[in-house]
């Protein structure tokens, strides 16, 4: 299983992970929580942060999840993700994931986003798509 260390060596080295700047909180099988602290560029006007934050946050968040069920190198990627929006958000995010059904091709999870405060400022759905994996000659 992964261990939050290794959760976070996975988004560090990604090309986006040090850009956003991801934390890793916590990991379980088939849980994950991952925190983003806010910054002046994603706010937009207003003095709330930019509704992509808790997507992508999410959408992060769930991509521990599953790995933790299946391994650092498994291929899932997201095919569809609804989010509802709670309450602006206006400090640092947390976002909790829970892999609802992993199954072999498809796998379904929930994410929600809170704030410093513990309001919640969003909901996930997201589905993601296990490529089979290809044979090459």
């Amino acid at each position: 299983m992964m261990d939050i260390d290794a959760a976070q060596a996975v988004l560090d080295n990604s090309p986006f992970g040090p850009w956003w700047g991801f934390k890793v909180e916590a990991v379980g099988k088939g849980q994950a929580k991952v925190s983003l602290r806010q910054r002046p560029e994603l706010f937009r006007p207003g003095g709330v942060l930019q509704g992509g934050c808790a997507m992508t946050l999410a959408d992060v968040t769930c991509w521990i999840a599953i790995m933790s069920l299946f391994g650092e190198d498994d291929p899932s990627v997201t095919q569809q993700m609804t989010t509802s929006f709670l309450g602006p958000a206006r400090t640092d995010l947390v976002c909790e994931s829970t892999i609802v059904r992993p199954g072999r091709l498809i796998v379904y999870g929930t994410a929600d986003t809170t704030d410093t405060a513990g309001k919640l400022v969003s909901h996930h759905t997201l589905t993601y798509i296990r490529p089979p994996e290809r044979n090459v000659a």
